[in-house]
């Protein structure tokens, strides 16, 4: 069954939003049997998400267009006048959402790791990707990879919440244990509503279990 991931693009630049696209739909094309046996039923969406003044803005579009990854520019400031790079962006992107996927295009990579700190596993030479096909298929590989990644984890905590849940108020330790598992799942959803850490330790047993049944109802219906 094929499965489709929506994927948001940000850049400055129209045509390299274009451009991008293209090499999204192409997938695994020219890939190793092995990949494009492992990776032909992924297929991607692009989305071009629209460059916005606040950061605030554009991590409330991430969660309005329900993306599953994220590709950014380095430097966004070649066309429009903003006051933050994708770096600052993919920072903020993630404290809002745990772990969420994202990744960095740049034709500016030395100056990227001389000027930020960043992890360099999310980081792409925007002509490598477009020009080389092992570095389309390495993107698009590991795009996926991460989604999955970050999915199978959601589901872990999912499963680790409803088999605690039952047991809520016998121990300090299952009950922190609770919290704990809540606010990871909670923060890969929208960490921005998530509820703080210091409320949660002041609830009794008997809120706690309500509290985790109400999000595990909102989880249901994602």
């Amino acid at each position: 069954m094929e499965k489709v991931f929506n994927i948001g693009i940000i850049d400055d630049d129209s045509s390299k939003v274009t451009q991008i696209m293209v090499k999204l739909f192409e997938g695994f094309g020219k890939a190793t049997s092995e990949k494009q046996e492992k990776y032909s039923m992924y297929k991607f969406f692009p989305i071009e998400l629209e460059i916005k003044d606040e950061l605030d803005e554009m991590i409330q579009q991430v969660l309005e267009e329900k993306l599953d990854c994220v590709l950014v520019d380095y430097k966004l400031s070649s066309y429009k006048n903003v006051g933050y790079s994708g770096v600052e962006f993919a920072k903020i992107l993630g404290e809002a959402l745990f772990d969420f996927p994202i990744f960095i295009l740049t034709s500016y990579e030395d100056d990227l790791f001389l000027n930020e700190i960043f992890n360099a596993y999310q980081v792409f030479d925007f002509g490598r990707y477009l020009n080389e096909e092992s570095e389309r298929i390495e993107l698009n590989y590991k795009i996926i990879e991460q989604i999955l990644k970050t999915k199978k984890q959601k589901q872990k905590w999912e499963e680790e919440i409803k088999k605690l849940l039952p047991l809520a108020g016998q121990s300090q330790e299952i009950d922190s244990q609770l919290l704990d598992l809540d606010a990871k799942l909670e923060k890969s959803i929208n960490g921005k509503n998530a509820i703080p850490d210091k409320i949660k330790k002041d609830l009794d047993s008997n809120k706690l279990t309500e509290l985790l049944n109400k999000i595990d109802d909102i989880l249901g219906k994602e």
